[in-house]
């Protein structure tokens, strides 16, 4: 998420002693090596989509068998009061690091990755831009993630994080900005925290995300994504007047095209090849004609284009969860207790040939049913 400052800590501290133990549990089996193989990154998922030890976005996020045999990490989760996602314990290997990457896909727009240190020390440190800090155990940090970012664990131990992500409520918001501590404050008067404590006898109970991607996005939520990119655009001086025009009047005409078709089909199946086959060329567009625009801190804005609107605005592998929900005489919230288009007529550009015949997965990172030996993203969920 985009931040005013690079860095925050938030008040409050936790037991580092309890942590520790809770991680001693596990074994290295347990733990997960990095999806995009990062050489040293591992770990273990505590709460994900449907529970599963994946590295999934998309979907209804439950808590894992691994975070059911930890009451204090529960109690911290519910410590926040808020509607939780993704969340996993993360290890650095001993001079390993983060490589360098911002954060701009759909989900990490609107959401930060709260980190809680439980096993470091002063030769881990934490890039963003340019700011760098050391987070200390038991702290708790936020940091803007759609700036460029990187990790360098300079140690010859394991550095461990309690990470939690979320959207925030307006009571998170006014903590971060009224209470918090960014790094450009004063540093010569501690930050008065709260201490979360372990209680045995106190129960954990949280709620988790359960509709976190649309199956079609609205248009107003695409013409405000596009919206957003353009503005980070114009402000970057580096980019050229031919390739900003060229990408503004791509992303107008990809707005209205996306409306004209929302109006006729908003989320049924008989839309989905014409959303498809939009998107597939506004994508093939904007790689011809804006190929070397950049955001301001963040790098290619074509890649931002694809990840934030491009697979983000279409998630039909989760119909069948979306068509659950429309048929519950209500949606209850999953609380968690201890234990080129035609210019004039869209539709009428894409026939049914365009459709895939391949019914998609409940994870774009699941093997495509095709049996190509792919992941469904890369195979018949490919997007450009």
């Amino acid at each position: 998420m985009k931040l005013p400052h690079e860095f925050y800590q938030l008040p409050f501290s936790f037991d580092v002693g309890q942590l520790t133990k809770e991680i001693e549990q596990f074994t290295e089996s347990d733990w997960v090596t990095h999806h995009e193989g990062f050489q040293g990154n591992s770990a273990i998922p505590l709460i994900s989509v449907n529970g599963e030890f994946n590295n999934d976005f998309k979907g209804p996020m439950k808590p894992t068998l691994a975070l059911d045999k930890s009451p204090y990490i529960k109690q911290i989760l519910a410590s926040f009061g808020e509607v939780l996602s993704r969340s996993r314990l993360m290890r650095l290997s001993p001079g390993a690091q983060v490589p360098l990457h911002s954060d701009i896909n759909y989900h990490w727009y609107k959401r930060v990755r709260v980190h809680i240190p439980i096993t470091t020390t002063e030769q881990v440190q934490f890039f963003c831009h340019d700011k760098q800090v050391h987070m200390g155990a038991g702290e708790c940090w936020i940091f803007d993630s759609w700036k460029h970012h990187k990790v360098e664990n300079n140690s010859d131990q394991y550095r461990v994080h309690l990470v939690i992500d979320l959207a925030g409520s307006s009571q998170f918001w006014r903590t971060v900005f009224q209470h918090s501590r960014s790094i450009v404050d004063d540093q010569s008067t501690a930050l008065s925290s709260q201490f979360v404590g372990f209680n045995p006898d106190l129960p954990a109970t949280f709620i988790t995300e359960q509709f976190n991607s649309p199956l079609i996005m609205p248009a107003a939520e695409v013409e405000y994504l596009t919206n957003e990119l353009l503005t980070e655009i114009n402000h970057n001086a580096q980019n050229t007047t031919e390739e900003v025009s060229a990408f503004r009047l791509l992303m107008a005409e990809f707005v209205a095209d996306w409306r004209v078709l929302w109006l006729q089909f908003e989320c049924t199946k008989a839309g989905w090849a014409h959303y498809h086959a939009l998107r597939q060329q506004t994508m093939v567009k904007a790689s011809q004609c804006a190929k070397s625009l950049q955001l301001m801190h963040s790098g290619s804005a074509i890649k931002a284009f694809e990840q934030l609107v491009v697979v983000a605005c279409m998630n039909i592998e989760l119909s069948e969860q979306y068509q659950g929900s429309n048929k519950s005489a209500a949606a209850t919230p999953n609380v968690v207790a201890k234990s080129g288009v035609g210019k004039n007529h869209p539709a009428k550009a894409a026939t049914a040939t365009t459709a895939s015949p391949i019914a998609a997965p409940q994870s774009r990172n699941s093997p495509c049913p095709c049996g190509s030996g792919e992941r469904y993203k890369a195979c018949h969920g490919k997007v450009s």
